[in-house]
């Protein structure tokens, strides 16, 4: 989490549902894509974020970033905009950003290159079901990437609070104030990755072509 504050929120959890690994030759890919849902509890959020940033969900300029390692990639942040005083629960707080159009799909440069896909979202009351979907591949090298190729996946499941700034006329970017997630606060190293204690994983050099399930779903 860098140098930014970060806290662990009761009742915002992350359950894993289902997954599969497969391979993709005509990219030279592998590609895994798992489902899971991430849990909320909206009273828990509200007396959180209110202790950081008074009247959060109250300003138009105030903004929420989710921050979903391992799931997909929001571009930016999105602004409570017309929504701010209206979000009274978690199923409206996740329709702030489950627009997939706002994640990146794009491949990243340089050695095992990562792409993810734009996640299926699908708020379900105080539950969003993510499908999500994470390819591998060389860059350079153009040879066929290899299972044993693939890193130690952490699965996050985080939101980023940041709070708006006016100096009139202007509207300056949101800053963020605190993020909050279902991970503990301490780091743990695993596998030679460095994660929040508590956070879901897989070894994915460890897999095999087919479904990903329960058992290869590590506690960190």
């Amino acid at each position: 989490m860098s140098d930014r504050l970060y806290r662990r929120l009761e009742g915002m959890a992350l359950e894993f549902v289902s997954g599969v690994l497969e391979e993709k030759p005509a990219e030279g890919a592998i590609g895994y894509t798992v489902t899971f849902k991430l849990l909320l509890d909206f009273t828990h959020f509200v007396h959180m974020a209110n202790r950081y940033i008074p009247g959060y969900l109250e300003s138009p300029i105030n903004a929420i970033r989710p921050e979903l390692g391992g799931l997909a990639y929001h571009l930016s942040y999105d602004y409570f905009s017309g929504a701010a005083g209206n979000i009274h629960s978690s199923q409206a707080l996740f329709n702030i950003f489950s627009n997939p159009e706002f994640y990146m799909s794009e491949w990243s440069s340089g050695g095992l290159s990562r792409r993810y896909a734009n996640p299926d979202l699908k708020v379900e009351g105080n539950e969003l079901i993510i499908k999500a979907t994470q390819d591998f591949r060389w860059d350079k090298d153009k040879r066929q990437v290899v299972i044993g190729d693939l890193p130690v996946i952490g699965f996050n499941w985080a939101l980023n609070l940041l709070q708006g700034h006016t100096t009139a006329p202007d509207i300056q970017a949101p800053t963020t104030k605190v993020v909050l997630g279902y991970a503990q606060e301490d780091s743990v190293i695993v596998e030679g990755a460095k994660m929040l204690r508590g956070t879901l994983y897989m070894t994915a050099s460890k897999l095999r072509f087919g479904a990903i399930t329960a058992s290869d779903i590590k506690v960190a």
